[in-house]
C-alpha cells in the first residue's frame, strides 16, 4: 500500500499545478485581451453625443490670437522691410507647430519674388506668409491648395485659407486698425 504522506503530497502537488495552469477568472464586464471585438459607439445601450466637425475658420481665429503666432506674424512682416522690400513683392513666413499641445513657429522662410516654400510636417497645423504692399493682399489660388489653414498677412488684413475649400475668409484687420493682426486679441474676440 503507498503511505499517507505520499499520498496527500500528490495531492496538493496536483492541486497546486491545477491552479497555476488555470488561466485568472474573469469579471463579466472585462473586456478580454484576446478578443477581436472593437467598441462601437452605436453598439452602446447609452445614446452618444452627435460627433461634431470643429469649425476651422473658428480654429484659425484661435491660433491667430496665440501670443507665439502674432509675434511671428509681427517678425514675417519686419522681414519684408513693412511689405515694401523687392518693390513690396518679397515674401516671408513660416509654419505654425503643435506638438503635445505647444504651439512653436518653425521652418521659417523667405523670397525675394512671390516665390515662397514653407515646409511642412505632421506637427503643422497652419502656415503664415506675407504678402507685400504691391502684391495683391489676398490669398492666392495655389494658397487655397494648402492641406492647413494658410495665414495671408497683409498692411489691410489678416486673411486664412479654410483646407478644402477654395474660400478664405478675413480673420484681422490690418496693421493700422481697430482690430489689427499686431495687436493681442480682445478677450471677447
Amino acid at each position: 500500500m503507498v503511505p499517507r504522506k505520499f499520498v496527500v503530497a500528490s495531492l496538493i502537488i496536483i492541486f497546486s499545478a491545477a491552479a497555476i495552469a488555470r488561466p485568472p477568472k474573469r469579471h463579466h464586464d472585462e473586456p478580454a485581451l484576446d478578443s477581436e471585438v472593437f467598441f462601437e459607439p452605436n453598439d452602446s445601450p447609452r445614446p452618444q453625443p452627435e460627433a461634431v466637425t470643429p469649425d476651422p475658420a473658428l480654429l484659425a481665429r484661435e491660433l491667430a490670437c496665440e501670443p507665439v503666432v502674432i509675434r511671428g506674424f509681427i517678425q514675417a512682416w519686419k522681414a519684408t522691410l513693412d511689405g515694401t522690400r523687392n518693390q513690396g513683392l518679397a515674401e516671408a513666413g513660416f509654419s505654425i507647430q503643435n506638438y503635445k499641445s505647444s504651439i512653436s513657429l518653425q521652418g521659417w522662410s523667405q523670397a525675394p519674388l512671390n516665390d515662397l516654400t514653407i515646409h511642412t510636417d505632421l506637427d503643422t497645423v497652419a502656415i503664415a506668409h506675407v504678402h507685400g504692399r504691391a502684391a495683391d493682399e489676398h490669398p492666392a489660388k495655389l494658397d487655397l491648395r494648402s492641406r492647413v489653414p494658410n495665414f495671408v498677412i497683409s498692411r489691410y488684413a489678416l486673411y486664412v485659407t479654410v483646407p478644402g475649400a477654395t474660400r478664405f475668409v478675413r480673420i484681422r484687420g490690418g496693421i493700422n486698425g481697430p482690430d489689427s493682426w499686431n495687436t493681442p486679441c480682445e478677450p471677447n474676440a
